[in-house]
């Protein structure tokens, strides 16, 4: 009980302290800025204020004698920033945009005046980042709502990044014309490319492919996603792990605000016509429904303090098999070299036909589970000794 309590109150400190908002390297963005007078001469001393617009949270520094201010970690998101000086107008920089991975630079000019008036400056981002040398991009909240994407894998959108190509069927990523699969896996010199949520590494050495492989709508769905990174060789030392390609992914959390969302996916054969080939031989339109569905809540526990956010998502899938040849039917045991008379193993189920659904089972009668006809004769068939194979 006490273990329990502590770890309770541990899990609250975490939320409510400000300082837990700093991360490790990778899940952040940082600021770093330069202040000056009319005439270009630096201003020193000068207060800065960083306040978050999502949950209100404020964090301040001084600039030094070079007129430079830093905030080297902070989550990604929308702020605003406030700058003052005595002898100096107020001034504040909005939006200022901080993505992952990533140096946001501004130059802030103070006008002399009253430290009552303040002049309020729309903040842009730069279109060349003097700050590194990498090659990465980022796939931000705006992008990943926007564009449609066949089976919720956000990491498809990585391929719409520079340098960055599909590789085989899997769903796998190739940077720069490395090969980022099964081949430059664990065996072959510990693979391509390197993954990271939250700061974590989500990385599967052996495929060289992020941790879950093709399952990763299931891990993390794609409303938990708020942005991240693709870094093409060269990248900074400290994302390392990888010959070429880094994926860092930053998930969403709780704001000030409530938000949240829904969807629903339906694909069904149903609505859809039969292929000629199938409609050729007499063969019905296969079942195929697929549903994908779920939604997003984040909002305040505390504002300004503590936040929450959730994440469902689910797919079903009715896509049954039939593989039962009618001209395999009469084979039996000598067929398969086994000598007339050789007693085989028991079958372990019994298929009574009786209408759309057939009990697959050798349990009791009243404890039989219904199974699709096909479902039902494909292992009948096998169980039996008999042959299947696919239908032509």
């Amino acid at each position: 009980m006490l273990r329990a309590v502590l770890f309770i109150w541990f899990g609250l400190l975490t939320a409510v302290c400000p300082t837990a908002t700093a991360q490790v390297a990778g899940t952040s963005g940082a600021i770093r800025g330069v202040i000056s007078d009319n005439s270009g001469a630096v201003v020193a001393n000068a207060s800065v204020t960083l306040t978050s617009r999502s949950n209100g949270q404020s964090v301040s520094r001084l600039s030094n004698s070079a007129g430079i201010f830093v905030f080297p970690s902070q989550p990604v998101g929308l702020y605003g920033l406030e700058v003052a000086a005595p002898g100096f107008r107020k001034e504040m920089v909005e939006p200022v945009l901080v993505q992952i991975g990533q140096t946001t630079s501004l130059r802030v000019h103070l006008q002399a005046g009253a430290a009552s008036e303040a002049i309020t400056v729309s903040g842009e981002s730069p279109l060349l980042r003097t700050e590194d040398s990498n090659q990465s991009s980022i796939i931000n909240r705006e992008l990943l709502d926007a564009l449609p994407l066949n089976g919720r894998r956000f990491l498809d959108f990585a391929l719409l990044v520079p340098n960055a190509t599909a590789d085989g069927q899997n769903g796998l990523v190739s940077f720069a014309g490395e090969q980022g699969g099964e081949d430059t896996g664990y065996a072959n010199a510990n693979g391509a490319n390197s993954f990271s949520v939250d700061g974590a590494s989500a990385t599967s050495n052996y495929f060289g492919n992020a941790r879950g492989g093709e399952k990763v709508p299931y891990i993390f769905g794609e409303n938990a996603i708020e942005e991240f990174q693709v870094a093409v060789s060269p990248y900074r030392a400290e994302y390392g792990g990888a010959a070429t390609g880094f994926v860092n992914v930053v998930t969403r959390s709780g704001s000030d605000r409530a938000h949240g969302g829904g969807f629903y996916y339906n694909r069904n054969s149903g609505t859809g016509a039969n292929d000629a080939i199938s409609k050729a031989n007499g063969l019905a339109r296969p079942v195929d429904i697929l549903q994908q569905f779920g939604g997003s809540l984040g909002g305040p526990i505390l504002p300004h303090r503590a936040w929450f956010f959730v994440d469902y998502e689910q797919q079903r899938q009715k896509n049954p098999i039939a593989a039962i040849n009618p001209s395999f039917v009469g084979l039996d045991q000598t067929d398969f070299g086994v000598a007339d008379g050789v007693p085989l193993p028991a079958s372990r189920s019994q298929c009574a036909i009786s209408g759309p659904w057939d009990s697959c089972d050798s349990r009791p009668e009243q404890s039989r589970v219904p199974a699709r006809r096909g479902q039902c004769a494909e292992r009948h068939s096998i169980e039996s000794g008999s042959a299947a194979s696919e239908s032509q």
